[in-house]
């Protein structure tokens, strides 16, 4: 006789688990999903990732940190103007077709 085995379907296909790269606890994962659906609430046109992104940064610098870089201007810092132009453009020669000089 054939025996029938049952599974659950979890045996065979576990269920998706968010990542954690940052190790919050049960507790800062609640907080983190509330500050970032106030914060979604307040700034409508900024995208979602963004705010995950601004809420691990000022988590992982600390409050102390983040004001230090933005009362030293660390964050203002211009971008390096001196890029260098050409490329392709600048190398390439557009030579005529003469094939068809008949």
């Amino acid at each position: 006789m054939t025996e029938i085995v049952t599974k659950k379907i979890e045996d065979e296909f576990p269920r998706y688990e968010p990542k954690n790269p940052f190790n919050y606890s049960n507790i800062e994962l609640a907080k983190r999903k509330k500050a970032i659906v106030d914060a979604q609430k307040d700034f409508p046109n900024v995208p979602t990732l963004w705010v995950e992104w601004m809420y691990d940064l000022i988590e992982q610098k600390g409050e102390k940190e983040i004001n230090r870089i933005i009362n030293s201007g660390e964050w203002e810092k211009q971008i390096n103007k001196d890029r260098q132009f050409g490329g392709i453009l600048k190398t390439c020669e557009i030579l005529e077709n003469k094939s068809n000089e008949d």
